[in-house]
Order: C-alpha cells, then sequence, then structure tokens
C-alpha cells in the first residue's frame, strides 16, 4: 500500500478514528527509543515533589491553556 493510499483511508476516518491512530503511531515511535521505557519508569516513580508538573503547568507545556 502507497503512502497516498494510507493518507486517502485516513482522511475517511472519524476524529475519534485518527486520535486511535495517532496515539497507536507514537505508541511505536516511543518503543523504538532507546531508553524511553526506562526513562518514562523513572518519570512515574519520582517521588520528588518540586519534579511535579502542575495541571496549569502540563496544559500550557502542551499548549492546552487558555488563550
Amino acid at each position: 500500500m502507497s503512502i497516498e493510499m494510507l493518507q486517502s483511508e485516513v482522511r475517511g476516518l472519524t476524529a475519534e478514528q485518527r486520535r486511535k491512530l495517532m496515539a497507536f503511531m507514537v505508541a511505536i515511535d516511543d518503543q523504538n527509543r532507546p531508553g524511553y521505557a526506562e526513562d518514562l519508569a523513572r518519570k512515574i516513580d519520582d517521588k520528588a515533589p518540586e519534579h511535579w508538573l502542575t495541571v496549569e503547568e502540563c496544559e500550557r507545556k502542551l499548549g492546552l491553556g487558555s488563550k
């Protein structure tokens, strides 16, 4: 299947289906990054509150805050 055919198929997906496809593609990329799983586990296990983000900081970094 060509990239053009894939693009055409993706255009026909619903917004929800596209979000699921994007999440799947990001997950595949993450699996192939050396050390990603270990780095993520370290961050999840970090018990030091000074390293945590507030909801507002997270939204700002993700570009989700009010404009």
